[in-house]
């Protein structure tokens, strides 16, 4: 059986998600919906498909059995209301929304409708990620003790939509990049974050949401977790790791300094930018895992780190290497995701009840900025109980 897909909001990250589900033997693409017609034209050049103007017409395409939904984080509740109103599958893109609110209409929604509904928290699918949580899972190194994870980018001074700098709206980074950052977290830790103590900064009055924050975990398991995010393009992690996000090997001697604040001011600002820019993706995989900045998971008898290739795991008496697939992003193993909870009734971890569990993390470190104090979590769950596959 293959599943056909349709794509609403033609950005950055269908652009990285698209082509994933391309490569899938199982799983086409035959429709896109965009606001702007350019793009959608842009799109069906490269993607042979009909092209739409809103998600309401994309959903009456009885053709189309999957929506991929990438719009701004504050329409996802209504697109995801649409889209399982017409009985069809859906992969929202993270954050799954703005309110626990929100989430719960959704879910309510999924439940009543019968369909699969995944959320593209991509970093907790790579394959690094998984196998962290694979050795953390078989306690060959001892309990789970501490994740630390670090990532210093440009994320603030990339063009933005006006929506992608307002809190309110979803934006700023512990909406749009917590929400990798704390799902990995989660992943690796079992799910069941206890509560949250943070400070997030909003530190350039030119670009007035979060660019920064800094965020502690405590797990019902025992296990903490340090995270750090800085999107203000001053130093980059790369520097650290020689391997980018995007899975691409990085020489950080030819590294331009400040580079997405000079090019966002000689390019005219945001909208000039977004402006200039089509839709572009990139067919093959990308050639090596993602690095999500720098990330040490600590277990009673051994630390865990990747490598360009996979992990490499430093126990009490030996340094051991773990070779992974090349070749292979999360957003593959995300796609396969949804086609095996919809074609094999595989059961989903990646679902509206889990991604409401990383949103509250994301409220909570707000809240927590906010009061300065210590907030606890409702609604988590656990995934101790699942496997993970590669493949």
């Amino acid at each position: 059986m293959s599943l056909r897909f349709g794509v609403v909001g033609l950005g950055r990250a269908a652009a990285a998600t698209v082509p994933a589900i391309v490569r899938n033997p199982n799983t086409t693409v035959v429709a896109a919906a965009d606001t702007n017609p350019g793009v959608v034209d842009s799109f069906r050049h490269q993607f042979p498909s009909r092209g739409y103007a809103c998600i309401e017409d994309l959903c009456n395409d009885t053709d189309v059995d999957a929506v991929y939904i990438a719009t701004p984080t504050h329409l996802h509740t209504q697109h995801v209301l649409t889209a399982t109103a017409a009985r069809k599958h859906v992969i929202v893109e993270k954050p799954l929304a703005i309110s626990l609110d929100d989430a719960d209409q959704m879910i309510a929604a999924v439940d009543k409708a019968g369909v699969q509904l995944i959320v593209g928290q991509s970093q907790s699918y790579e394959p690094p990620v998984r196998a962290m949580h694979e050795v953390v899972r078989s306690g060959e190194v001892g309990a789970l003790k501490m994740i630390s994870g670090w990532y210093f980018n440009d994320w603030l001074y990339r063009p933005r939509l006006p929506a992608e700098l307002d809190t309110r709206l979803g934006g700023g980074v512990v909406f749009r990049q917590g929400a990798h950052h704390f799902d990995v977290a989660r992943f690796i830790g079992g799910g069941l974050a206890r509560s949250v103590r943070a400070t997030a900064g909003v530190w350039d009055a030119q670009r007035p949401t979060e660019g920064s924050y800094s965020a502690f975990l405590d797990f019902e398991n025992g296990a903490v977790a340090n995270l750090v995010y800085n999107g203000y393009d001053h130093f980059h992690t790369v520097e650290l790791t020689g391997q980018s996000e995007g899975g691409t090997r990085v020489d950080s001697t030819l590294m331009e300094h400040a580079a997405a604040r000079k090019r966002l001011a000689a390019g005219g600002g945001d909208a000039a930018l977004k402006r200039q820019a089509g839709f572009t993706a990139r067919a093959e995989a990308p050639p090596y895992p993602a690095y999500f900045g720098l990330t040490i998971v600590s277990c009673e008898h051994g630390d865990i780190r990747q490598t360009p290739t996979g992990l490499k795991v430093y126990a009490d008496q030996d340094v051991r290497e773990i070779q992974l697939p090349q070749g292979v992003s999360g957003r593959d193993l995300m796609i396969a995701e949804l086609y095996a909870a919809v074609v094999n009734a595989t059961p989903a971890l990646h679902t509206t009840r889990w991604a409401k569990a990383t949103l509250e993390v994301s409220l909570a470190v707000l809240e927590s900025s906010r009061t300065h104090k210590e907030v606890q979590l409702k609604f988590q769950v656990s995934n101790l109980d699942q496997g993970v596959t590669q493949t």
